[in-house]
């Protein structure tokens, strides 16, 4: 995924990736595996899918509690470091997405849905099961986790975060806001 990533489809040759796994490049023990670099590419896309959802899954069955808001801050910011992190692991199929996913329509969607949608979704529940108060908790859900990714694309994009702020920094600032729509009174 990485060369894909850092090369584009078309440039990444069959024995570059052989090169890059520790096979003799051009020598076809690629083609012992997969069928074509296309189905090598739309295997790695699936195997960071299945990833995502077992992720996504155990947020599902996470409990927050408002009761204590110095415990639910500490549970947010460790939700919040596990989701950069998450965005950190799967950076290299974000820009394959972007720059190649015209190769692979139907994996793009199940992108979107299977991975960036159920991301908003366990949080929009999240939200929801504390703070039923909230009128929209999927939207609410967009705009929380929306401020992460946006700091993450940036520094992405233009080699450093937003004012060149650090994770702590902005995680403790998203963590009090998080706390605070969380905990506002009905």
């Amino acid at each position: 995924m990485r060369l894909f990533s850092e090369r584009g489809f078309r440039a990444t040759s069959v024995g570059d990736i052989e090169a890059a796994v520790g096979l003799q490049p051009r020598r076809g023990a690629l083609y012992k595996h997969f069928a074509s670099k296309q189905a090598l590419l739309e295997a790695a896309v699936r195997e960071d899918l299945a990833k995502a959802g077992t992720g996504a899954a155990q947020l599902g069955d996470l409990q927050l509690a408002v009761d204590d808001p110095e415990a639910l801050r500490a549970v947010v910011l460790a939700l919040g470091r596990w989701f950069l992190g998450e965005m950190d692991r799967l950076k290299d199929l974000t820009q394959v997405i972007e720059h190649d996913g015209q190769r692979m329509v139907d994996l793009t969607g199940a992108v979107k849905v299977d991975m960036v949608d159920l991301s908003y979704q366990s949080a929009a529940a999240l939200i929801a099961g504390v703070a039923p108060e909230v009128r929209d908790p999927e939207a609410t859900a967009v705009v929380l986790l929306g401020a992460l990714v946006a700091v993450r694309r940036t520094a992405w994009t233009f080699g450093s975060p937003p004012l060149d702020l650090g994770d702590d920094r902005v995680l403790a600032a998203w963590a009090d806001l998080v706390v605070g729509v969380l905990s506002r009174p009905a």
